[in-house]
């Protein structure tokens, strides 16, 4: 029989109310809203509580990397970097095709409505809220390697942060991870770029280094002959990176994954093989993807005679 928990559970359910600014404000604002509340996401919202647009950490870390040269976060407007193509529900949409919504669309949060023909913004529901539900209800479905992904974007502790922004915005990602002698000894969020994001801008000292790295391709990155001078040479991956992160293997249950990043309030975990080498990273994506397989499954057998 269909689990009537998934059935049942409403996006107005475990949606929580929105950190929102105003189009007219700046990445700096939005990064130092970020810091004080520990979230990777504001809502732009009109006077009127209309949702307009949404920037992430991710936006921020990909200005740094890519925005016009000589311009500082307390310079770009949010609505300049802002995602503009917002995907809504109403109050009463249920969970699992918020999860659907959330993989088909490669976000990791959607807008709250109050119905379809008012769109005054009532909430925000985030990938967490699906990895928490998934945690409670899940123990025992599914094991880590099922879900883990093999290819993980690493760095070494000595290379400089412009390395880990070209990474994290040509592949369109939220974290790397450092290594040492292929164990992970760091881990690098677009989160733990942001205190160091108010000492530069998108470029250091006019110096037009953006069209040349991307010119490079990852699998050249230790040809690279074009160094950037300033703040991003100076600092390394293992100024910003977290220290020992937590790890798990891929025969553990991928609930405890689950309940590891909610209790921690992370999004990705290394995963290492017997010999604590770095075998590959499990992410909440990953679950959410564990659990629409699961909700698809049991429709397939609710209908099944």
């Amino acid at each position: 029989m269909i689990d009537l928990f998934y059935m049942q559970l409403k996006a107005k359910d475990i949606a929580r109310e929105p950190i929102k600014l105003e189009p007219d404000k700046t990445l700096y604002d939005a990064r130092n809203v970020m810091i004080k509340y520990n979230i990777s996401r504001v809502v732009i919202a009109d006077k009127s509580s209309k949702a307009v647009g949404i920037i992430t950490e991710k936006d921020i870390a990909r200005s740094l990397y890519k925005e016009v040269p000589n311009r500082r976060l307390n310079e770009i407007r949010v609505d300049e970097v802002m995602s503009k193509n917002l995907i809504t529900v109403i109050e009463d949409q249920d969970v699992s095709s918020c999860a659907k919504l959330m993989l088909q669309n490669s976000i990791s949060s959607i807008i709250v409505v109050k119905d379809k023909d008012d769109s005054y913004l009532t909430g925000i529901f985030t990938k967490s809220d699906l990895v928490e539900a998934y945690e409670r209800q899940y123990t025992g479905k599914n094991s880590v390697a099922e879900y883990m992904a093999k290819r993980v974007f690493t760095v070494a502790p000595d290379e400089t942060i412009h390395m880990v922004l070209m990474l994290m915005a040509d592949n369109k990602i939220s974290r790397v991870v450092v290594t040492r002698n292929d164990k992970p000894v760091g881990i690098i969020t677009g989160h733990d770029l942001l205190p160091v994001s108010g000492l530069f801008g998108t470029s250091i000292y006019g110096s037009d280094w953006t069209a040349t790295i991307q010119e490079k391709s990852i699998s050249k990155r230790k040809e690279q002959m074009f160094i950037p001078s300033g703040i991003k040479e100076i600092f390394l991956a293992r100024d910003v990176m977290k220290y020992d992160p937590i790890v798990i293997t891929k025969v553990s249950d991928l609930a405890e994954a689950a309940r590891i990043m909610i209790r921690n309030r992370i999004s990705g975990i290394p995963v290492i093989d017997l010999h604590n080498a770095l075998d590959g990273i499990i992410t909440k994506t990953d679950i959410i993807r564990a659990l629409a397989a699961s909700y698809n499954t049991l429709i397939k057998d609710e209908v099944t005679p």
